[in-house]
């Protein structure tokens, strides 16, 4: 069935609101509106769960009964294609013939236990994990935020390359863009953004604004548990993600920084680089692709006050190079991280998706005897709203910056 509109695929988005991933669901809820999607919040499966696999078991096993019970609600709904994120909310998916799921994530729970608890995954975790290749199996499309988890879904689970995709979050470059009538501050405007302060390394933050050094620099904490510090520390405690004031504090900023000891991606860094500022960050997980190291800020592999100190002195003391990496942050963003790319990947997993399930649909028919149209799996095409073909699957290496602007 060629030209099927796209309320025709019966997509039912399965999404995850705890941290970053909630700006995830709520950026996608409008993007994808054209294709009438039913929403479903694993977050609230999860809480009526909780109380039992909190208690008696990991949080592992929680959170895959919560992506289980999301996606069954999903499928009652009459979904046929699951958009569902993340990895850790997949294993224990529902599997059945006409549905096709499409998984999207940032870290296996293997790269989850090293970063955050400098551990290997053990029971009962590595045992639900290893359920990832049912999905596998299935046919599922695996959408990757780095090339890091790419890696690491390869090496893993042994998931062929026709079933993963490189799609990089997106910042909408219209909204967080350099503020062209910035003014010229004698005092330099450092900001932070971080929701766990001790996990992000905030602490290292607070010390660098006592240095004596830095008297006549602001630093700028964002955070809901933001403390207040030194008489140059502003502590943001009411900003929220993507609201107007949060936009206009950052493009007022002139670096960011994040000595964060355990992350996978950084959507705030991202977002700075958008609005022109260079990091000085840790490279945690899939960071060094969000950030260019010695092209768009500086990535160091320890949280350390020292190194962070030294870092913060070089681009205060050469405003030539913190202007520079600025605009190569902004450029990084446009060519890697719009939101045009973004849609233009994941409209293209949906599609083909679909084409899965009406050839999977086809072939049922078939078996019975049922004569329809058969689609052609690889020349299906989805009507997007612009009269556009979705059939491609578009180049999804990301361009490395040179030092040059």
């Amino acid at each position: 069935m060629l030209g099927t509109t796209p309320k025709d695929i019966n997509l039912g988005l399965v999404t995850n609101g705890s941290a970053g991933w909630k700006t995830v669901r709520s950026r996608w809820e409008s993007d994808l509106a054209v294709y009438a999607p039913t929403l479903h919040h694993i977050d609230e499966h999860w809480r009526s769960l909780a109380s039992v696999t909190e208690r008696f078991g990991p949080k592992s096993v929680g959170h895959a009964l919560a992506g289980r019970a999301a996606a069954r609600a999903a499928i009652n709904a009459g979904a046929r294609v699951i958009l569902l994120s993340t990895l850790q909310n997949a294993p224990f998916a529902p599997l059945e013939k006409g549905v096709q799921y499409i998984v999207y994530g940032d870290c296996t729970s293997g790269q989850l236990a090293a970063n955050y608890g400098g551990k290997k995954l053990g029971p009962p975790g590595s045992w639900i994990c290893a359920r990832i290749r049912r999905l596998k199996e299935h046919g599922c499309m695996f959408l990757c935020m780095s090339h890091w988890y790419r890696d690491a879904l390869r090496n893993e689970f042994e998931i062929p390359e026709d079933q993963l995709q490189f799609l990089p979050f997106y910042v909408d470059t219209e909204k967080w863009k350099p503020n062209a009538n910035k003014a010229q501050n004698a005092r330099k405007q450092v900001l932070f953004i971080g929701g766990d302060l001790a996990r992000k390394g905030a602490d290292i933050v607070y010390e660098l604004a006592r240095l004596d050094k830095f008297k006549d620099v602001d630093f700028h904490i964002v955070s809901p548990d933001a403390e207040a510090g030194s008489r140059n520390l502003h502590p943001h405690r009411d900003l929220r993600a993507e609201s107007p004031d949060l936009i206009r504090l950052t493009a007022e900023c002139d670096l960011f920084i994040l000595p964060t000891r355990a992350d996978t991606s950084s959507i705030a860094a991202l977002e700075a680089a958008a609005c022109g500022l260079p990091a000085i960050i840790t490279g945690r997980g899939g960071i060094a692709e969000i950030v260019v190291d010695g092209v768009t800020g500086t990535v160091l592999s320890e949280s350390k006050l020292d190194a962070f100190e030294k870092e913060l002195s070089a681009y205060l003391g050469d405003p030539a190079l913190l202007a520079q990496r600025g605009q190569c942050a902004r450029r990084h963003v446009e060519q890697n991280y719009s939101k045009t790319r973004h849609m233009e990947i994941l409209h293209g997993a949906i599609t083909r998706a679909a084409a899965s399930v009406r050839a999977s649909k086809a072939c049922v028919d078939s078996a019975r005897g049922v004569v329809r149209d058969t689609p052609n799996v690889a020349e299906d095409a989805t009507q997007l709203p612009s009269g556009e073909r979705c059939d491609r699957r578009p180049t999804s290496t990301p361009r490395i910056l040179s030092g040059q602007v």
